[in-house]
């Protein structure tokens, strides 16, 4: 037990050592900070409070949730009415999976992209493109206008693409490191607690029982005013050179590559052993999203659609900070916690797709119609949403974990997230284009998203039982100050 429990070899992360470097991660250049570590009371000293609580890492993630909160969960809000809320799902579907086609294209390329313009106007370009969203469902709703939904779909995968890119590198790399999973349950519930509010509009304005078709227009007017409020945040977040973490350390960040060398290392990144592995898992972390879409259509009214979409974030807030707590256990090793947030994602996804594709098989033999809340149909048929709408980002939690455990620096967090993003987005792309056939089954869906899973569990164990015992950024941290430390010591013996 011992030797499963000990750091793999070739985890060091500077000098000769390449073994990272295979994984995803740059040979490294020069760091922007010399003194990565931070004299907490000569800054609490020196430093406006403002400042100090502006820079702190934990204000940026707050910074960063709220803009996930308007956008992303919105965005996640309106897919949980059930094929966009539409009366008939086959448009939105096209476009939803146009946005995922354009969004994935962007995350190829995602990471020189956000390297040379920078975390914040990465940022500010995605949260533009967040209105277009709900405006477009409106048109859609109250003309019929169906062109302006997939070119809004087309439009807004690609300022996502620029949002998730910087938004995923930031992410992995604002946390301390023995806080990583409180503060990545903290990014997912916000961004489920938009789903919440998105839930609660949808309900006010969709709860008379007997209504046919889609959820009114107004509802989308309530999205579209939230998704409108992620840009003044967008403005106020800091460059990551700038942040401070509560454990006084700062964030590790090489001098900038030029494009064209940051444009080389895409082939690096895709190639390297941290994405191939991390492949399988990513094209299904997000599959479900199309097939559920599809399933609320296709077998509840609008006010159960509506109801559903509030109440199905609530046991996402208890289940990630529990997961979050796993993850930052200090009585384990990193490589232990890894391989037990792996063993809690796939045990929960596998009840949740089995009783998924019961449910499904029985739809199959007898066709419900719309469930209404009322009919005792509603608790059974329900529940699978209720518990994929936690699984499924405790899948993403986790594997944010994970990815940023390998990393030497925040160019590594932003190309490994590109990487993953556009992956992630292809499975999405995928999910949505197969439902866009309201007559499909879902059960086709239910079933190609367990065998996902099922395909990307051997490589993740692989990449599970190589993951160091220590964040290499940390390492690297380390041994700069340690000749910096001996040169002071030197000056101060003299």
């Amino acid at each position: 037990m011992s030797n499963f429990d000990a750091a793999p070899p070739n985890t060091h992360a500077g000098g000769n050592d390449n073994a990272l470097r295979g994984q995803g991660s740059l040979p490294m250049n020069p760091t922007t900070n010399a003194d990565e570590r931070v004299d907490m009371g000569a800054y609490r000293k020196d430093v406006p409070r403002w400042k100090q609580i502006y820079q702190h890492s934990l204000t940026q993630m707050l910074l960063l949730s709220v803009q996930a909160f308007c956008g992303p969960a919105m965005a996640d809000a309106i897919a949980g009415l059930g094929g966009g809320g539409l009366a008939t799902p086959q448009t939105s579907n096209i476009a939803t999976a146009i946005n995922y086609a354009m969004l994935a294209t962007v995350c190829l390329f995602g990471g020189p992209l956000v390297n040379k313009l920078g975390t914040k106007w990465a940022l500010v370009i995605g949260a533009m493109s967040f209105p277009i969203r709900g405006s477009s469902y409106y048109c859609n709703s109250k003309f019929g206008n169906q062109w302006y939904l997939i070119f809004g779909g087309f439009v807004t995968g690609i300022g996502s693409g620029c949002w998730y890119v910087a938004e995923s590198g930031s992410i992995m790399s604002l946390a301390p490191a023995n806080s990583r999973g409180k503060y990545l349950a903290l990014w997912i519930v916000a961004r489920n607690l938009g789903q919440l509010v998105g839930g609660a509009i949808n309900l006010s304005k969709n709860h008379v029982k007997g209504v046919t078709g889609g959820v009114t227009p107004d509802t989308y007017v309530a999205f579209l005013i939230i998704e409108s409020l992620a840009l003044p945040f967008a403005f106020l977040i800091s460059p990551l050179e700038h942040v401070v973490r509560s454990d006084g350390t700062r964030i590790l960040v090489s001098e900038k590559l030029t494009f064209k060398q940051e444009t080389k290392l895409i082939k690096f990144t895709m190639s390297s052993k941290l994405i191939l592995l991390s492949a399988l898992w990513a094209v299904w972390s997000f599959f479900y999203s199309g097939t559920w879409s599809t399933y609320l259509a296709t077998y509840f009214s609008v006010r159960s659609r509506a109801l559903s979409s509030l109440i199905s974030p609530f046991f996402c807030i208890i289940g990630c900070f529990g997961l979050g707590f796993i993850l930052d256990m200090k009585s384990l090793s990193q490589r232990r916690r890894a391989q037990v947030g792996l063993f809690t994602v796939v045990v929960v996804n596998t009840g949740v797709y089995i009783w998924s594709i019961v449910m499904q098989a029985r739809f199959n033999t007898t066709n419900p119609g719309k469930i209404d809340w009322d009919e005792p149909l509603y608790a059974s048929s329900f529940l699978p949403y209720f518990f994929v709408q936690t699984t499924g980002p405790l899948s993403q939690s986790y594997m944010y974990w994970l990815l940023s455990s390998f990393a030497t620096d925040a160019q590594a967090n932003v190309r490994n997230g590109a990487a993953f993003r556009c992956l992630e987005a292809v499975g999405q792309a995928i999910s949505y284009g197969m439902n866009t056939q309201i007559k499909t089954s879902p059960m086709i869906g239910f079933c190609v998203t367990f065998g996902l899973m099922a395909a990307a569990l051997g490589p993740m164990l692989a990449l599970v039982n190589s993951t160091p015992d220590r964040i290499p950024a940390d390492v690297i941290l380390e041994e700069q100050e340690i000749p910096e430390k001996k040169l002071a010591d030197f000056k101060a013996e003299a």
